[in-house]
């Protein structure tokens, strides 16, 4: 299983001389499992660079087809999809909705009891008051499908997804191919109790990759239990690198992946974290644009 990581940050887009390195795009995946599937996570500003590639291949010549998981409709995981260029390539049929020969196919999957909020979501951004360009004009052909707490089947591999703790809620995904398993967990928070959320647990258990959100560093997170003042991040819905530590160990992960990089913190905060995360669990590495794992 070939992954990519195309964009690495929460909340909003740092572009700048201060995030060279690990890069300033939001949330968004590539995955190529055995069967050369396309599968992508999140749909973040980082999925503009993804589909600039996509175009030299057959996405360009409208025979491409793609599936897009969301984990959630918040802003940063969906920004960049009206810059997703295959999506506006083809030539659609809407009166019976059958693409013609040259049409890029698009699977857009969004939690079962709120995918019509993903599809209204997504058109709303693309309405004429916020966007020059609604999807009604887009030239691919567009389905939307429900998941969570099931198991489904796309290509060569099953795709689990279960709800993770964040505000308005959050899909993890567990992804396996063959003997070979992905865990993305972003967007999560970890809970108040010092447990670990039995769903992140089921999810992760024996993963080749965990990919966990940890946007905060512990004494971010919470200033007064290291003796600090400042606001406290608890309830924000985002995680800490000792936290992704502990959920590695406990499930027997391979290998910890740090994603959702804070906006304020620059290359060097970054490495911080990831330090953090080494010192608990050694096989962790802090994700950066161009990432590219296989497994």
């Amino acid at each position: 299983m070939f992954i990519k990581f195309w964009g690495v940050r929460g909340s909003v887009p740092v572009p700048g001389k201060d995030t060279i390195f690990f890069g300033g795009n939001t949330t968004c995946m590539e995955i190529r499992p055995s069967d050369n599937k396309l599968l992508i996570i999140d749909a973040g500003t980082g999925i503009r660079l993804l589909g600039l590639e996509l175009l030299k291949s057959d996405f360009g010549k409208g025979r491409g087809e793609a599936h897009i998981l969301f984990s959630h409709t918040h802003w940063d995981h969906i920004q960049g999809f009206p810059f997703f260029m295959p999506a506006y390539v083809g030539h659609r049929n809407d009166s019976n909705r059958k693409p013609d020969k040259s049409c890029n196919k698009l699977h857009l999957y969004g939690v079962s009891d709120v995918d019509e909020r993903l599809e209204v979501t997504l058109r709303g951004q693309m309405e004429h008051f916020y966007f020059p360009v609604d999807m009604e004009n887009l030239g691919a052909l567009i389905k939307f499908h429900p998941i969570q707490d099931k198991t489904i089947k796309i290509g060569s591999v099953f795709v689990t997804a279960k709800r993770l703790i964040h505000p308005n809620g959050v899909l993890g995904f567990r992804i396996q191919d063959g003997n070979k398993t992905l865990v993305v967990a972003t967007d999560c928070e970890h809970p108040s109790d010092g447990t670990i959320d039995s769903n992140l647990l089921e999810l992760a258990k024996e993963a080749d990759v965990l990919v966990y959100d940890s946007q905060y560093s512990p004494e971010e997170y919470n200033p007064s239990a290291f003796g600090a003042s400042g606001p406290t991040k608890i309830g924000w819905g985002h995680s800490t690198p000792l936290e992704g530590a502990k959920v590695a160990i406990e499930a027997g992960v391979k290998k910890l992946v740090l994603t959702h990089h804070d906006p304020l913190h620059n290359d060097d905060d970054v490495r911080r974290i990831e330090k953090i995360a080494q010192e608990n669990f050694p096989n962790s590495i802090a994700a950066y644009e161009g990432l590219v794992i296989q497994v």
